[in-house]
Order: structure tokens, then sequence, then C-alpha cells
């Protein structure tokens, strides 16, 4: 009777030990809590690796295109602008995410003057992957690198170049009349000189207003150039 009691209490540790361990990984695995830590940056090996004053970081959730491919010279060019070297950064380690890729490398956001770096080069033009829908871990921003993944194209598909934004068509200037622009088109354009003048100028009151812009950039874009006087 001793010797069943004893088995049957053995059994019992051994499944709480094991709904323990089960529940834990369960809870690691969904875990929103992020340490954060401070780090300088020494140089980009590319787009989505640092190299730092806390050891090499691979960005979390992000594939920028491996040094030598099209796009890759794109994406490191981003990645020092938005945090160039010298610059102090956040590091950011996610419960959920394990601590170092097969390459030894850590793995952690990285944070730059309050921008999030990994979401940034996704914007720019990288990917979102190795998350849970690539099977590896689930990490806190997984969702809403994603959704900017699905909004921002850029060189997906190839990873040719990043495509460079259509070029803003030039607004067509209104008719005032006589030397009078309309109030919401105050900037006067001479044709004859290609220049543009606006309200307090010289000459602004005798020039015609044949051609009326809603703004300096606008006037601007349809080649005109800014009066000095």
């Amino acid at each position: 009777m001793r010797r069943n009691l004893a088995r049957l209490a053995a059994c019992l540790v051994t499944v709480g030990v094991l709904v323990a361990l089960v529940g834990g990984t369960a809870q690691a695995s969904t875990s929103t809590r992020i340490t954060w830590a401070y780090a300088q940056v020494v140089r980009w090996v590319d787009g989505d690796t640092v190299q730092t004053t806390a050891g090499n970081i691979r960005l979390i959730g992000v594939d920028t295109p491996e040094a030598g491919k099209p796009g890759a010279s794109t994406a490191t060019a981003w990645a020092n602008r938005l945090a160039p070297r010298g610059s102090r950064v956040l590091l950011g380690n996610p419960v959920s995410v394990k601590d170092n890729d097969r390459y030894g490398r850590h793995l952690r956001y990285v944070v730059s003057r309050q921008v999030d770096v990994d979401r940034a080069q996704i914007v720019h033009g990288a990917r979102a992957r190795y998350d849970s829908k690539d099977g590896y871990q689930w990490h806190p921003r997984q969702a809403g690198y994603r959704a900017a993944d699905a909004r921002y194209r850029d060189y997906r598909g190839g990873w040719s170049a990043v495509k460079k934004p259509a070029a803003a068509k030039p607004m067509k200037p209104v008719a005032g009349t006589g030397n009078v622009c309309p109030s919401r088109y105050p900037v006067k354009g001479n044709d004859n000189s290609k220049i543009y003048h606006v309200p307090g100028q010289r000459f602004y009151k005798i020039t015609n207003a044949r051609h009326c812009f809603s703004s300096t950039s606008v006037a601007a874009r349809s080649g005109y150039r800014a009066a000095k006087i």
C-alpha cells in the first residue's frame, strides 16, 4: 500500500513539473515584456546587422538584401541614416525571442532617437520575416511589422532597387484679375522672366496676375525661380 502511494506521489510531482514547464514556456512565448539597454553604434554591416559596443546585433523581424545583392546598398544607407556611426541607441530584448541567432548575433530591436529602426527599414523596403509566421519566435512588434510590410512594398519581389516616389506634378496656375491674384493663389509668376514674386516684395504689385500659384513650392515645380527683391 505504501509503495503504491509513493509511486502515485512521484507521478503527481512529475506531472506538476511538466505542467509548470509547459505553462512557463507558453507564457514566455507570448510575453510582451522587453528589457532595454543603451549601446553605441560602431558600424553597420548591412541593413539588418549592426556592430555596437554591446556586440553584434541582428535586427528582430526584419530581412534586408545581403551585401552585394541588389538593394543592399540602399538598405545599408538607410540604416546609417537612421542610426549613424557613433550614435547612441536603445537595444530591446523581448522575452519571447531567443537571445542569439545561429551566427552568435544578439537578436534585438534597435531604437534611435525614438525611431524604431527595425520598422523604419521595413517602411523603406525591407521584408518583415523571421517571426512566428516563418517558424521562428513570436515577438511583440510582429503584427505592426507585418502590417507595414503589406503597406510598403518598395524593393520586395526582386529587391532590384527602392522605388523612387513619383515626381509631383506641377499644379497649373490660375489667372487673376489685372494685377490681383485670388487670395488662395497669392504667388505671382512672371511668364517672361520665369520669376515668381510673393506679397511684400518690390515688384509684386506691378507684376501681372496672369499666372498665380498657391505656394512658392508649386511655382518652383512649375519652372519659376524666386525673385531676389
